[in-house]
Parts: C-alpha cells; sequence; structure tokens
C-alpha cells in the first residue's frame, strides 16, 4: 500500500490490484451475479472503485459458472474495474457445509479472474464458544496455508469470535502468511445489534497485529453509521449488500443511522430521488422499483459517508468527526467509551500535532489520546523533577500568561514546579503552547483536576494551588529557556532538551513575545519553534543530539545507495529503510543515518516507527536539510 494522507490508524491510500487502483478508505457494494437490478456502471459516478461479488453463487450455478470460465468475472458482471469474491462461507455457515472444499474455491476463483481471491474460512458468531472459535481461527489459518503457495492476491480472513486474544492471535497467524488482503469476519452480528462496543475490541486487536502494509476489510461492515469509528481504528475497506436489504424492508440509510419510508415526510436534498420523487409518490411505487429507488439513495448516503471521512482525513480531523458522530446514538457512545480505554495504543500512531484544534466536548474528552501522551509525560516529568509543585486551576491562569504576573512572579523566582490545568488535568507550565494545550476550543465543562495524583507523585515535596501570592528577590531561573528544554523533553524524550540547549543558548523571541528561532553561543541555527509549539531542527541541531544521543533512538536507518541521496536533501523513501526506532512518533523531526550510523540528514517522519518499518512504496521521511547542503 502506498500512503497517500494519513490520520492516525486512519489513511487513504493506494492499494494495486489486476484491474486497477483502489483508493481507500471505501466501499465495494456487493453485486449479485443473478440479479443487478443497479449496475456497477449505474454505480461509478457516486464514487465506486470496486466490488464483491461471490463465487461460491457463481460457481453452483451452471450458467454462470460455464459463462466466468469461458468469458472471465469482468465479463460476466459486466465491469473493468476492481473485483474481489467471496468464498461461500457465510453459505457454509448457514447450511452446516458447501459442496465445495477450500482448494477448489480459491482455484476456482483464481480461474475466472478474480482480482482479490478470498479462501473459505470458518464462521463464527458471538455466540460461539471459546474452545469452538479457538478451533476455527486454527482451521481457518490451516486453510490459508493449504493456498499459500498460490500467487495474486489472496484474502485471509481474521477470526476468533469476540475473544480479544484469539482475534491478537489470529491475525498473528495470518500476518505470517503469503495473504495481501485481511478481513475481519464473523462481525456482521455483531453490526446487527449495534454491539459495536465489542466490535471495538475486535478491530483494535486485529488491526494491532496486523501488517500495516496490508489493507484490512470489515466483511459486512457495511452501513455508514460505524464508518468512521472503523475507519479511525485502521479498517481500509467495507462491503455492503446493506443497500439492497434495507431497501427491500423499505427503509432508508442515512448517515447517522436508518428510517422507515412510512415515517419519513421528507426527502433530504442530497438524495437521488429528491428531484424525481415526492415520498408520496416513492410509496406508490410497485415493491420492485420502490426497492431499487431506495437502493440507490442508499448507495448515495453511504459514498456521501466515505467521501467526509477522507475529508477529515486530509484536514486531520477525524478523531473530531468520530467524537461528534458517538453523540448521535447511545450505542456509538459506549462504543466511544470503550474505544478510548484503549488510548495508550491509540496513541502510538497519532500525528505529533495536527492541523485542527482539539475538542474538548465533556468527561469523555479526557480520555484521548493526546491527553494520554500528556499525562504520561507529566507523570515522568513530576518523577524526575521532585521538588515543591504550584498548580495553576483555571481560575488562576491567564491565557497568555508568558507575560503575566504567574511567569515573573512566581516562575521566575522560585525553583519549583509549575503546572497549569488543561482539558481535566495538569500539565507543565513549560507546554503552554505546545500541541494540543494552546490549541483547544473548549466547551467549559472541564472539572478541576485531580491534586491527590500529583501529591501522590511529589511526596513529601509541597504541593498547593497557586492563590496569587507574590514571590520577591531576584530571577533565579530562566522560563524560556527551561520550556524550550522542556518542549524537546516532550518531543524527543527525557534529556534531550540539555543536549540540544545549553545555558548559553541565544532565544530569539517576537514582538509578542513567542519563542520562535534558538541558536548557538556562536551564531549557529539549532531550531525553530512553530506555530503548533514544537521544534523544526536544523541539521546542525540533529548532530548535537545525534553526538549524545545513541542509536535506536530518534534514528531512521538507511541503506547506503539512499543515504548518498538524503544527504543532498532528498526524501527517504520506504524501500530504503532498513530500520527505525519504534518509539518515533509521525510528523516528528528524526535523524536520518546510514548503517554505520553516520548522519546524512534531519527530516519529519509521515509515519509512526512501527509503520516505518512496514510499508514498502512511498515517502517515509520528507528531508528538509540534508549533509550536504549544511556544509555549503
Amino acid at each position: 500500500m502506498e500512503i497517500k494522507e494519513r490520520d492516525g490508524l486512519a489513511r487513504i491510500a493506494k492499494f494495486e490490484t489486476p484491474h486497477g487502483t483502489i483508493e481507500t478508505p471505501t466501499v465495494l457494494p456487493v453485486i449479485n451475479p443473478n440479479i443487478m437490478d443497479i449496475t456497477p456502471q449505474e454505480m461509478k459516478p457516486l464514487g465506486l472503485q470496486g466490488i464483491i461479488t461471490n463465487s461460491y453463487i457463481i460457481l453452483r450455478t451452471p450458467q454462470l459458472r460455464d459463462r466466468a470460465l469461458k468469458e472471465g468475472l469482468h465479463s460476466l458482471i459486466g465491469y473493468d474495474g476492481p473485483i474481489m469474491t467471496d468464498s461461500g462461507t457465510f453459505q457454509s455457515y448457514v447450511y452446516g457445509s458447501i459442496e465445495f472444499n477450500n482448494r477448489e474455491v480459491v482455484d476456482f476463483q483464481k480461474r475466472i479472474g478474480s482480482d482479490i481471491s478470498t479462501i473459505l474460512d470458518v464462521f463464527t458468531t458471538p455466540g460461539t464458544s471459546r474452545s469452538e472459535a479457538e478451533k476455527a481461527l486454527i482451521e481457518t489459518y490451516n486453510r490459508m496455508m493449504e493456498v499459500n503457495d498460490e500467487t495474486g492476491i489472496i484474502a485471509g480472513p481474521v477470526q476468533g469470535g469476540i475473544y480479544p486474544d484469539l482475534r491478537r492471535r489470529s491475525a498473528e497467524l495470518m500476518n505470517s502468511t503469503n495473504a495481501r488482503y485481511h478481513p475481519i469476519g464473523g462481525v456482521v452480528p455483531l453490526l446487527e445489534t449495534y454491539d459495536y462496543s465489542t466490535l471495538v475490541d475486535i478491530i483494535i486487536n486485529s488491526k494491532i497485529s496486523l501488517s500495516f502494509n496490508r489493507p484490512v476489510h470489515l466483511f459486512g461492515g457495511g452501513h455508514p453509521m460505524f464508518f468512521a469509528f472503523s475507519v479511525y481504528m485502521g479498517v481500509d475497506l467495507f462491503d455492503s449488500a446493506s443497500y439492497v436489504k434495507y431497501a427491500k424492508d423499505d427503509r432508508l440509510i442515512y448517515p447517522d443511522g436508518t428510517r422507515d419510508l412510512a415515517r419519513i415526510t421528507e426527502l433530504p436534498q442530497w438524495s437521488p430521488l429528491y428531484d424525481k420523487y415526492t415520498v408520496k409518490e416513492i410509496r406508490d411505487l410497485d415493491r420492485e422499483k420502490r426497492s431499487v429507488e431506495i437502493a440507490r439513495h442508499n448507495l448515495k448516503a453511504i459514498f456521501m459517508e466515505i467521501a467526509e471521512i477522507k475529508e477529515r482525513i486530509y484536514e486531520e480531523g477525524l478523531a473530531q468527526y468520530v467524537a461528534q458522530k458517538a453523540r448521535s446514538h447511545p450505542s456509538l457512545m459506549k462504543a466511544y467509551w470503550r474505544m478510548m480505554s484503549y488510548s495508550n495504543i491509540l496513541e502510538k500512531y497519532e500525528d505529533l500535532s495536527k492541523k485542527t484544534a482539539y475538542f474538548f466536548y465533556d468527561s469523555f474528552s479526557t480520555r484521548n489520546p493526546y491527553v494520554s501522551r500528556l499525562n504520561r509525560f507529566t507523570e515522568s516529568f513530576l518523577s524526575s523533577n521532585r521538588k515543591d509543585t504550584y498548580a495553576f486551576n483555571a481560575r488562576a491562569w491567564v491565557p497568555g500568561y508568558t507575560n503575566s504576573e504567574f511567569v515573573r512572579d512566581v516562575y521566575q523566582r522560585i525553583d519549583c514546579n509549575a503546572l497549569i490545568s488543561w482539558s481535566g488535568t495538569f500539565v507543565p507550565a513549560e507546554l503552554e503552547n505546545t500541541y494540543p494545550v494552546e490549541q483547544t476550543v473548549s466547551s467549559g465543562f472541564e472539572t478541576d483536576p485531580d491534586f491527590s495524583r500529583v501529591k501522590d507523585m511529589i511526596s513529601p515535596f509541597r504541593v498547593d494551588v497557586y492563590k496569587g501570592e507574590k514571590f520577591e528577590g531576584e530571577p533565579v531561573r530562566s522560563f524560556n529557556l527551561n520550556k524550550i528544554r522542556t518542549v524537546a523533553d516532550y518531543q524527543f524524550g527525557f534529556g534531550v532538551g540539555k543536549m540540544l540547549f545549553r545555558d548559553d543558548v541565544k532565544i530569539n523571541v517576537s514582538k509578542t513575545g513567542r519563542i520562535r528561532g534558538i541558536l548557538s553561543k556562536d551564531g549557529r541555527q539549532i531550531a525553530t519553534l512553530r506555530n503548533d509549539g514544537f521544534f523544526t531542527l536544523t541539521y546542525y541541531g540533529a548532530s548535537l543530539i545525534h553526538s549524545q544521543l545513541k542509536r535506536p533512538s530518534m534514528r531512521v536507518i538507511v541503506s547506503r545507495d539512499s543515504a548518498e541521496y538524503n544527504a543532498k536533501g532528498y526524501s527517504v523513501f520506504f524501500k530504503f529503510v532498513v530500520d527505525a526506532d519504534e518509539n518515533i512518533v509521525a510528523k516528528n523531526d528524526v535523524l536520518v543515518v546510514d548503517e554505520d550510523d553516520g548522519l546524512v540528514a534531519v527530516g519529519k517522519a509521515t509515519v509512526s516507527g512501527r509503520e516505518l518499518k512496514e510499508y514498502t512504496e512511498g515517502i517515509a521521511v520528507k528531508v528538509h536539510e540534508g549533509r550536504d547542503q549544511s556544509e555549503k
């Protein structure tokens, strides 16, 4: 897969198939080869990039089978784009068995020219016992191994029932095979009962155990209500027969749910039926015609939601969109709460900062991955700076306080830890401008942070709430120097601040008092502080870190051939990455080094440390200064 844009685990990526490129995230509408009331050609204007059809139906229907073998699958369906074929797993579950075995089904899919073939996996339901779910995942893996030497794109489904550890085990087993595509199976009953919170467990535990270089597909996840949640957790593709199933029951799909035709009075303007029918006219259509027309509406709703999600990824605002969607239905809110319980995992893949502001809604926002990241840093900050601590709550802290009484009369006059309240928690005051502390749009519903947690970490040192008292005497320390060191520690790791910024550095500030550039004593530029409150390093600044911070910290190791070009300022491509620090944060500055640990460039990682080692297509590091450029 080639990454175009990303937002945490969500990604817009290109996936190549024999009949064209699929750009994710997207939906593959289910096409019944016997009945095509809406053809793939009619779906193209909506955003169709590929379809899914059932190879078992074709195989067991002589007329369809003969045509497919003679003319090919694409001719049979009447579509020249990517086609994925399902294997008959669901039919096997419903009927107890089917008349073909796994190898026969896969072989047939390849013979008729399927772009993505699927093995005959073993279906599980939420009611499947743990022992049966374990047997199913092992049998599914064994069936994958039966065809593991086959060429082409074969989908290896992840099974394991509702058991997170079994999902991880299944994903790890499938990850070890030659499967190039991974559907998450056995989830339709959960979607039908709105059990989205259990689905969260399944998706996250499957996703983190699969290679990031392979597409993840949520089998049967065809309702747009849960699309944004799924994409946020790393799902790339969906398939949908819901547009037809719901239409047959006179149900219209909307981005936030489903409505009965009998209960609506107006059609939304985005519906393809809006200028064509009144609601009464749709009701008066004969049943078959009415189902087809409602299916057109449902397809529009599905692809409209995909388009919205992609736009949110481009804006780096998908997390905010998910938070908004969560408040549209109790089941989604429950799922959101469950999803935020995985914030420590999600945080590993979140960018250093985003283009969009951080929205604080309510107590649910305190479980956000960015809060998790800041809380972890704050705990380490206090543990390594054990001394008296003042906490400035929202009523005592004035925004823009770098020019306030607080800095002049408190911070610079006494040697203490200073914490400010933010998003219902505490963070070091030095991170005042660092994303997302300054870039927060708040509802104002934050509760006062819990001081007891700070007291436990600092004891026996004093912890108190600042009440506006004055402190006399000359300044004993520099707020700006401590600020740039603390930001560097947060951005690059504890200890880097002092490596990078000695006591004699020159700190340039703007007319408004904001820190801009930091120079060494002899005038060499070390770094620039951006509007998001983080640093962009120069090659010289990177060399200061490189000389003291041992590998693999902050490093992206490239091949010797690549190093030569990166030193000239050219970006690093994934295929030339030899290794990388697992702790690298996406969109953070990194050290680009050769295989001998020679520093060749500094740049911004496009993805996290783990992803740097797994992707094979696209740009891994956007270099902003190479060694050869710095020497000019």
